[in-house]
């Protein structure tokens, strides 16, 4: 199924940064065949003029779910509704799409989320304005389900809400998740006041069953679905900044879900110097009775919640969460020093503390950031590379965050993305989102678009260079290529001894420094070094070497290594 819910975006940078075409360069014999192929070219699948909200979820099959809030009220409706996009893998177009309007007259949409949840597809949408005679009934979060591949959506319940956790009028919406456990969602808040009594500004999550839900409205709400409050009111810094902030959940292994806040304190204990930072609130295992998400106790018997509104990360701001089979983790900028930077969760701690932070890109900033998981647990991470203006980047890890690729999906060269979203699927299949100048534009992604490529292939020589065919998805590329082997080197024995003793030495074989102007296959000519020709002659004209890419991007330098076979060339006689 396919779920959409409404929810908030992600900060924006204030600075607007210049246009940097990210380089990705790699070997067209050294890299798989469709290695910096770009997955997709961008689809306009709607032009709603005006998007309140955009969200993506992307399926086991690869197929990807864009849905939007259509906010500019045109006739015959003059109300604001959602609208979707159903791309599979290979599309070019919208295999199907629609518009749905929330039930009750409801005139205004905060904003949508949708969630793909094993073969059932959820779009939720906050929405307020309903103007029946039962109006609160509507309120805050209608959902629409489909079980046919995004064919058709049906309402559930008519529209009457499915959940909620507003605690005054000035509560905002964040993300939705789907909850570990069997068949169940969760969503969450964050509020800037409060009119309950004894209870300040703090973040909220109600967790809801994914079939035959309860109406839980701002009307009634059953007694065992009513939302957490993760904020103590004795806590003297009351969260309130809901920009940017959300939630994401981890399923199988390590199950819980994760809220990531942002904060502006100066004294107290969420204080950061000089302000800008992050809070988090933590829950872990499967929702049960015993193990509830919605607990009214957090943090005591029968709660799911471990931890409330704890201090995060200082001096950070653009922000994105998930969850996955490598664990939780944060993407973020560094306002210090602008580095883009991934900090991972210590789920065994409950804390950040401990884990460092791991470098994406120095010195780039970025803005409109998104972060997933697939099945295996590689990260993949999306953002304007340099704030808003800047290329449209995709970042990946396969080992859970230890080293990153970055590669640029779109250049953005008219300036004009914002509102940049993505998702991945089980098996690596992702795709983003964006709008700009009034339409919503989709791209399909997977991790090769990142450089991130296995290696592997042939080369030949002359006896003088060695040619490898390279090619770059964005000119001008600037790399350099260093080609090394090991050599067995004979130890001369000792006269007491007389035994002969072999030690392993890493020659170098070629390298050089090249720029590249034009895409496509570019053939290569690495000098080869006195010692590498030697090592290729006692081969006898046939060696097994390893490759270095070292490509200089803006988002820092890209290494790439594999092996590579080398054949030297026979030279032609003349009869």
């Amino acid at each position: 199924m396919i779920r959409i819910f409404g929810g908030t975006h992600g900060m924006k940078a204030a600075r607007r940064g210049a246009l940097i075409n990210t380089l990705a360069t790699a070997g067209a014999l050294v890299f798989a065949a469709n290695a910096l192929a770009v997955s997709g070219k961008p689809i306009n699948v709607g032009t709603p003029y005006e998007v309140g909200q955009l969200a993506t979820a992307v399926d086991s099959s690869g197929t990807g779910y864009v849905v939007w809030s259509n906010t500019k009220d045109l006739p015959p409706t003059t109300v604001n509704v959602v609208q979707y996009c159903v791309l599979p893998g290979s599309a070019t177009s919208c295999k199907y799409s629609g518009t749905l309007a929330p039930a009750d007259n409801g005139a205004y949409i905060d904003n949508v989320q949708v969630l793909a949840d094993g073969t059932t597809i959820v779009i939720l949408a906050d929405v307020y304005g309903t103007s029946g005679s039962s109006a609160g009934d509507y309120v805050p979060e209608q959902e629409w389900q489909s079980t046919n591949g995004g064919a058709t959506f049906t309402i559930v319940n008519g529209g009457l809400s499915v959940a909620d956790g507003i605690l005054s009028a000035d509560t905002g919406p964040l993300s939705a998740v789907v909850v570990p456990g069997t068949n169940v969602l969760g969503y969450g808040w964050e509020s800037a006041a409060s009119f309950v009594p004894n209870v300040g500004a703090a973040p909220t999550f109600d967790e809801f069953p994914l079939t035959t839900p309860p109406e839980c409205s701002t009307t009634t709400c059953p007694s065992d679905e009513l939302y957490s409050v993760l904020e103590p009111n004795t806590n003297p810094d009351q969260i309130s900044n809901p920009a940017g902030s959300q939630y994401a959940s981890q399923l199988g292994t390590n199950p819980g879900v994760l809220g990531i806040f942002s904060t502006l304190f100066s004294n107290g204990p969420l204080a950061c110097a000089p302000g800008d930072g992050t809070a988090y609130v933590y829950g872990s295992g499967d929702q049960s009775a015993s193990n509830s998400y919605d607990s009214s106790s957090p943090a005591g018997a029968g709660s799911a919640w471990k931890v409330l509104t704890a201090q995060a990360d200082c001096n950070v701001d653009n922000f994105a969460v998930a969850g996955g089979p490598s664990g939780f983790g944060v993407l973020e900028e560094n306002t210090a020093n602008h580095n883009i930077v991934y900090h991972k969760f210590n789920q065994a701690t409950e804390s950040f503390a401990g884990t460092p932070y791991v470098t994406i890109a120095a010195n780039q900033g970025e803005s409109d950031p998104a972060v997933s998981q697939n099945g295996a647990g590689g990260v993949y991470a999306t953002f304007l590379l340099g704030g808003g203006g800047g290329p449209i980047t995709l970042s990946y890890s396969g080992n859970g965050d230890t080293t990153w690729t970055t590669g640029t999906l779109n250049p953005n060269t008219d300036l004009g993305a914002n509102d940049l979203t993505s998702s991945v699927g089980p098996t690596g299949q992702g795709w983003a989102a964006w709008t700009d100048n009034g339409s919503v534009y989709a791209q399909q992604f997977d991790k090769a678009d990142a450089v991130a490529a296995a290696v592997g292939g042939s080369a030949t020589s002359n006896g003088k260079t060695v040619t490898v065919p390279v090619s770059c998805t964005s000119t001008p590329c600037t790399f350099t290529i260093t080609i090394t082997a090991t050599e067995t080197v004979v130890v001369k024995a000792s006269v007491a001894r007389k035994r002969t003793k072999t030690r392993k030495e890493t020659i170098t074989l070629a390298s050089g420094t090249f720029t590249i102007h034009h895409s496509g296959s570019n053939k290569l000519g690495v000098r080869l070094t006195k010692k590498g020709k030697q090592l290729l002659v006692a081969d006898h004209g046939h060696l097994k070497a390893s490759i270095l890419l070292a490509d200089k991007t803006p988002a820092g330098l890209q290494k790439i290594t594999g092996t590579l076979k080398i054949t030297t060339a026979k030279p032609k006689h003349k009869k």
